[in-house]
């Protein structure tokens, strides 16, 4: 196979025999320390930043202790998941466990939050005793930083975005391409990739082909679209928040950051992501789609996806109460549940939009509504 010469250090999850080194880095990072006890201890860091940053270093070497592999180091993360889950969700649920397999697998999947899409999906597998994925995110969030290097430690691989010249798009595509199918055909790995570049920031869960054409790149004089599916057992994922801790901040946008260095705007993702990871969001489900056994064209491949992801989006009382609340967009969906729990979606909905203008009160509700809307419209729509 010809990618097996290639060096992918550049973009690659970090191997085995990293894992020391970066753990040891990452115990002496004062930066990271101190990221790390301002979330912990939000009140009493500002005043006794030497303490807490000095706890989370001990207890950081307390818990890596000794860790040597990937997996040691997944093994250690998964309490920390467990204590996330139930401190942050009222419960993590999930359905299609018999489309999982020992197979290596290109799992493609809507994505809603900057790092815990795929990490739902690594403890289930982690759960099922199956091997994890190898995660796919941009590199506007790898700045060579303490989240870089604990991102890389789980698995996560680089996706460059926003190349310069037609030679090095293609160079660069190319190479993530190769990097990707030798991970699961000459590594076992599998793989987690969003379905389209960015987070589904307005709530519609759509394919976009150019990733699938990146996908196929590196395979395309090997084999067809048709036998490149079977090769990778790709299969669709889907996952639904019943609530979005940072829903307000979507329906403001990200027009302030124009003017922002890139330092500011990492700084800020590393905000979001924190939020995304230590906030209130209600039920969490996770959907694993059958595998797609024939398609024999990249258009139609991600249409295929599109259609499997928003057909299995688990609706909650949330996209209803959003529904209800847009009586004008709700014309044509006159048949609304009322239910004590979409009562609750209602309170909860008053206290988010409060400081909201009107247009970002909208935009904040139709996050949660599109998934009602576009499964609906997929209902109605005639088959092929």
């Amino acid at each position: 196979f010809s990618t097996i010469r290639m060096d992918f250090s550049d973009i690659s999850s970090y191997s085995d025999a990293q894992v020391a080194s970066k753990i040891s880095e990452l115990e002496s990072n004062i930066e990271f320390h101190n990221y790390i006890s301002s979330i912990i201890f939000p009140k009493s860091h500002r005043y006794l930043s030497l303490l807490t940053n000095a706890y989370v270093r001990w207890k950081f070497k307390k818990l890596f202790l000794n860790c040597f592999s990937i997996d040691d180091f997944q093994k250690r993360m998964a309490p920390l998941v467990e204590s996330m889950i139930a401190s942050t969700t009222d419960g993590f649920t999930f359905s299609g466990m018999e489309n999982l397999t020992e197979r290596p697998t290109l799992f493609i999947g809507n994505h809603r939050d900057i790092s815990l899409d795929a990490a739902f999906l690594n403890y289930l597998l982690y759960l099922n005793k199956l091997n994890t994925v190898r995660i796919a995110i941009g590199d506007n969030l790898l700045d060579g930083g303490f989240a870089e290097i604990l991102m890389r430690l789980n698995k996560s691989f680089v996706v460059h975005r926003d190349i310069k010249g037609v030679k090095e798009t293609l160079r660069k595509l190319s190479k993530l391409s190769a990097y990707i199918n030798h991970s699961i055909q000459n590594e076992n790995e599998s793989i987690w990739i969003a379905q389209k570049e960015g987070r589904a920031n307005d709530g519609n869960d759509f394919t976009d082909e150019s990733v699938l054409k990146m996908l196929f790149l590196d395979q395309r004089k090997n084999m067809s679209v048709r036998e490149w599916v079977k090769t990778v057992n790709l299969t669709p994922v889907v996952i639904s928040y019943e609530y979005d801790p940072l829903d307000t901040v979507k329906a403001k946008g990200w027009d302030f950051q124009e003017d922002w260095t890139s330092e500011q705007i990492n700084k800020n993702d590393l905000k979001e992501m924190a939020s995304g990871i230590f906030g209130y969001k209600g039920r969490v489900h996770l959907h694993i789609c059958k595998p797609i056994k024939e398609c024999d064209d990249t258009g139609k491949l991600a249409k295929l996806i599109q259609e499997e992801i928003i057909n299995n989006y688990y609706l909650w009382p949330s996209n209803h109460t959003a529904v209800s609340i847009l009586p004008e967009l709700n014309t044509n969906y006159l048949t609304m549940e009322v239910s004590e729990e979409n009562q609750n979606s209602l309170s909860y909905f008053k206290d988010r939009i409060g400081n909201l203008n009107s247009q970002q009160k909208e935009e904040l509700l139709m996050t949660y509504a599109r998934p009602f809307f576009n499964k609906e419209k997929a209902r109605l729509s005639p088959g092929p």
